[in-house]
């Protein structure tokens, strides 16, 4: 039976393991600059537009404050909490938007870490690895309404870090999956087999104002655990 702490962290060590691949090719480094320039871009105007629009914002999605102290204190404590949300996803839709951009920079790392470890992938030019747009773009958008819908929920939008930092992770897992053909529900259901490691993974891409410089280096750890699935899955 599957230990979730063992598997939290697990997918916490792998995080680290693909970092330290990353260390023994600096040239990936460097060319992971420019998605974390445009990540932390991206994170910058969604969080000026979501303070331009603030009040709109929350004039469309609170109630309004009934009679007595208890309804007072009721509507505060949702514009706290739907404040923080609404932050939550406009960092999360500029970093997410990064990755959609940066797909197929991703796929070629990702197929560089999986031909060092494995011996071989099928060779993937950066012009083909294009199409991988709009692959991570229905990711991206699962994602996105996915989150939005667990921020809206009450009581749901208590554990929205955790079951963000799963959604997320899973993107960056997803690569070796997607690459291999493999439709959307098959790498899904692959997924929930490893969602305790995915999510200790994940949970280093969530520290706010940090998240935008470890996410661009999560594809290589993310990487490493989807290898690992996909040789279980071999031996089957």
């Amino acid at each position: 039976m599957m230990n979730p702490i063992r598997e939290l962290a697990r997918g916490s060590r792998l995080y680290w393991l693909g970092v330290k691949w990353l260390r023994q090719h600096p040239i990936w480094f460097l060319l992971l600059f420019l998605p974390t320039l445009v990540g932390l871009g991206l994170m910058v105007g969604a969080l000026l537009f979501f303070w331009e629009y603030q009040t709109a914002i929350m004039r469309t999605l609170l109630f309004e404050p009934g009679e007595g102290w208890l309804w007072v204190l009721l509507y505060y404590i949702s514009k706290g909490l739907l404040f923080l949300a609404a932050l939550g996803l406009s960092l999360l839709f500029g970093l997410l938007a990064t990755n959609v951009v940066a797909a197929p920079l991703y796929e070629q790392l990702s197929c560089t870490v999986e031909k060092e470890k494995r011996g071989y992938v099928e060779e993937i030019s950066f012009w083909r690895s294009l199409k991988y747009i709009p692959e991570e773009l229905k990711k991206v958008l699962l994602i996105m309404i996915l989150s939005i819908l667990i921020f809206m929920v009450p009581g749901l939008n208590l554990l929205g870090i955790f079951i963000t930092a799963s959604l997320v992770g899973w993107d960056y897992y997803d690569y070796p999956m997607a690459r291999r053909g493999w439709s959307l529900r098959q790498r899904v259901q692959e997924a929930r087999q490893d969602y305790f490691a995915i999510l200790g993974f994940g949970l280093w891409l969530v520290i706010p104002f940090v998240h935008f410089i470890l996410m661009p280096m999560a594809v290589a750890g993310g990487t490493l655990m989807a290898l690992e699935r996909i040789d279980t899955i071999e031996r089957r």
